[in-house]
């Protein structure tokens, strides 16, 4: 399988991660449990928060042990800026501690905590052991689609495998869906920016090429998703030619004529319609193919 960030040897975070997208990857080590968290308890201890202490000092001690020994840090010119997604991280398991209505109270002094935490931990001249370019993002709380934004940026650092898993190794259609499950997220974005150009997410215009509207024909599962659109089209029609009949159906002994097939025969309209209707869903296939095609470009 594809791996998108540097592994390590065995004991090593991500070294024996079975995950397999980045962002899987990345939190997967964020929310390791190990006893190695309590060196770490010495710079959380500090917490002001009205409940939950517990919870925010080990979310504080998770994403301290992250930034002295995670991989993705080592990397010299990251490709990928995790540092926002660590920033995402916190917000989110606060809310998931406070809950999600209650982020201008609870979340946000919380939040404050392990920023202040962050800064002067990380940042101070004693600590060389933690990775110093990754700070607090402010801004996280900032915008009430904040989940939206964090989906988007794990689409933004997931892409290149998806895409390429997409493109070659997708018999299950698995990729494809991942991608196409985006095009809402696209949509609100771009109704975010026509609204109100000042409040547009600045990765959404650095992304514009990753818009399933332009990826999806390009994947390995476009032809075959458009056909079973079409199999399942026709199949709907036929099912509702098999309706129509049901009722107007003649027995013997109804009381009503029996078709015969001697010369001379004249069948009655509604089954001359019936035959019609029945030939137009079979040559229908090919402009159904095509409607469907033209969907998924």
């Amino acid at each position: 399988m594809a791996t998108a960030i540097p592994r390590g040897g065995s004991g090593e975070f991500f070294g024996d991660s079975s995950v397999e997208l980045h962002t899987e990857k990345f939190y997967a080590e964020l929310n390791t449990e190990s006893t190695d968290l309590s060196r770490y308890s010495i710079h959380c201890k500090d917490i002001y928060v009205n409940n939950n202490k517990e919870k925010v000092k080990n979310i504080c001690e998770k994403f301290l042990r992250h930034l002295e020994k995670s991989i993705v840090w080592k990397v010299k010119k990251p490709e990928y800026h995790f540092c926002m997604l660590l920033n995402y991280w916190i917000y989110d398991k606060l809310t998931d501690i406070y809950g999600e209505e209650n982020t201008s109270q609870d979340v946000n002094i919380a939040f404050g905590n392990l920023q202040s935490i962050w800064e002067y931990t990380v940042n101070s001249s004693r600590n060389k052991i933690y990775y110093k370019n990754c700070k607090p993002e402010f801004n996280v709380v900032k915008h009430n689609d904040w989940k939206k934004r964090k989906e988007f940026y794990e689409y933004y650092v997931d892409y290149d495998l998806l895409s390429m898993m997409g493109k070659n190794f997708d018999d299950k259609c698995e990729y494809y869906k991942k991608i196409k499950a985006k095009k809402l997220l696209y949509k609100h974005f771009e109704n975010e920016c026509l609204s109100n150009a000042s409040n547009c997410f600045e990765l959404y215009e650095k992304c514009s090429d990753y818009n399933p509207d332009k990826v999806l024909s390009t994947l390995q599962c476009h032809n075959k998703i458009i056909e079973e659109i079409a199999t399942e089209t026709v199949r709907g029609e036929q099912q509702d030619l098999r309706q129509e009949q049901e009722p107007g159906a003649h027995t013997p002994g109804s009381g009503e004529p029996r078709l015969t097939s001697g010369p001379g025969t004249e069948f009655p309209q509604e089954n001359s319609d019936i035959g019609r209707k029945f030939g137009h869903s079979v040559l229908g296939v090919a402009p159904v193919l095509l409607t469907a095609t033209a969907l998924y470009r």
